[in-house]
């Protein structure tokens, strides 16, 4: 079967400009794959507003922004201060700095102060964490809000049988965690995709979809 990034339409020369700096420096970015899916997810669901966590140099920002389009609001929040102003900078290009607020901290700390709700929550930030992110998040998600992570497969590792090397050890057996909480979660509804290195992907459910007792 062909390569899937082969049917994605084409990226502009910005974008593949980022692409090349974040390789060349080793900075964690979404494929491709990825943002064209959260392309088409937002475009189908249209949320109002959008959190993400774990902005880096704005990559998957970009994507998300553009997607929503102009009067949907993105918080995304990235603790690299130097990151976050590159970030920035990408914002700019696209005169997308109006529409994208940027909060720079960690997220465990920022989130109980948004004090607003997210139709829409993009997990990309330290994997060690996402089990960490899940119940303050689940405080300003309404029903049938999305949630999504990123990198939950991490390299086949959480899929792989066996002991996992020490220095993963912690990272993978809490991305199986969180995998096994959004999975089994009574307020949620989720599907794990293997599109780029993992996604799961989560729904909010409404009052009349939770089983009684639960």
């Amino acid at each position: 079967m062909s390569d899937a990034s082969s049917f994605l339409p084409e990226r502009d020369e910005f974008m593949k400009n980022i692409e090349k700096r974040a390789r060349e420096r080793y900075i964690p970015i979404i494929s491709p794959e990825v943002g064209q899916f959260l392309k088409v997810l937002i475009r189908a669901t249209r949320p109002k507003r959008i959190l993400e966590i774990g902005t880096a140099i704005g990559y998957s920002t970009i994507w998300m922004a553009r997607a929503a389009g102009r009067g949907v609001e993105v918080v995304t929040i990235e603790i690299d201060e130097e990151r976050a102003f590159e970030a920035r900078e990408n914002f700019e290009f696209y005169g997308l700095r109006e529409q994208i607020n940027l909060k720079i901290g960690d997220a465990l700390e920022i989130i109980p102060y948004l004090r607003r709700e997210f139709d829409l929550v993009f997990i990309d930030a330290a994997k060690g964490q996402y089990i960490n992110y899940l119940d303050p998040l689940m405080e300003i998600i309404p029903p049938g809000g999305v949630i999504v992570a990123d990198n939950v497969l991490y390299r086949g590792y959480v899929q792989q049988e066996g002991p996992v090397k020490h220095k993963r050890r912690t990272m993978v057996n809490n991305l199986k965690e969180y995998i096994d909480i959004v999975t089994h979660h009574h307020l949620l509804d989720t599907s794990i995709i293997p599109i780029g290195d993992g996604i799961a992907l989560s729904v909010k459910k409404n009052d009349r979809e939770v089983e009684p007792g639960l």
